[in-house]
């Protein structure tokens, strides 16, 4: 065999050498339990990135054991994942929520999407994955809460009032962030739904309050603390005035 031909013969074989690993590396990628299976992937992209998903609900058997399993890692290289992401954000937004879990759209991952109410203005959507709480403060607070995933209505939960959320970034790294308030709940409440927790397993004793019923109820009080607040500026337009 001349040179000349030994040399086309080995570039051949390392060529096909560099194929097989990258067919091994695509294959392996494809069933780590830490990607999305070949089900989960088509519930994901069964729909277009601005198209919203279907709320997982409480209020069947199949929803409630759905909602009540543990959800999986989810690798950060995973390419279904900016799909995922988009449609949760469409769907939080359509469903005018707060937050939701990949566990609310059926997809058992540990993927939450919070509005961050405390950067203002923006008020943006952002997503967090595998994020846990690594620390909570003593100091408690109980308020109201509602779910997407149950229709049935809302309840009051003591939660802590503020928390240390550590969470996987979308370019691989890890990070953390300490958050207090409203969106210290928010952030509880999405990690429990990757727990198979829901709001009520936690709320005081007692029935829902009905989602009309609530809304109502936050009409007045709106209305109340605004006719307080304009009786406070009246009232200091006078003193000025004398």
């Amino acid at each position: 065999m001349s040179q000349r031909s030994l040399k086309l013969v080995l570039s051949a074989a390392i060529l096909f050498l560099e194929a097989c690993a990258g067919f091994r590396e695509t294959t392996r990628k494809t069933h780590d339990p830490r990607f999305l299976g070949p089900t989960e992937r088509l519930i994901v992209n069964r729909g277009g990135a601005t198209e919203p998903m279907d709320v997982v609900k409480n209020d069947n058997p199949g929803g409630d054991t759905f909602l009540r399993e543990s959800a999986a890692p989810i690798d950060t290289d995973d390419k279904a994942l900016p799909q995922l992401v988009a449609r949760m954000f469409a769907t939080v937004k359509a469903e005018k929520g707060v937050g939701i879990a990949a566990p609310q759209v059926g997809v058992s991952r540990q993927v939450i999407v919070v509005q961050r109410l405390d950067r203002e203005p923006e008020k943006p959507f952002v997503v967090y994955l595998n994020p846990e709480i690594n620390w909570s403060s003593e100091e408690t607070a109980v308020e109201w809460e509602g779910c997407l995933s149950i229709p049935a209505g809302h309840g009051k939960v003591k939660r802590a009032a503020a928390v240390v959320v550590e969470y996987d970034t979308e370019d691989g790294g890890r990070d953390s962030e300490r958050v207090s308030g409203f969106v210290a709940r928010i952030f509880q409440h999405e990690i429990d739904h990757l727990d198979g927790v829901l709001f009520i397993d936690k709320m005081d004793p007692g029935p829902l309050m009905p989602k009309e019923e609530y809304r109502e109820m936050r009409r007045r009080e709106k209305e109340s603390r605004e006719g307080a607040e304009k009786t406070i500026k009246d009232t200091m337009m006078e003193l000025k005035a004398k």
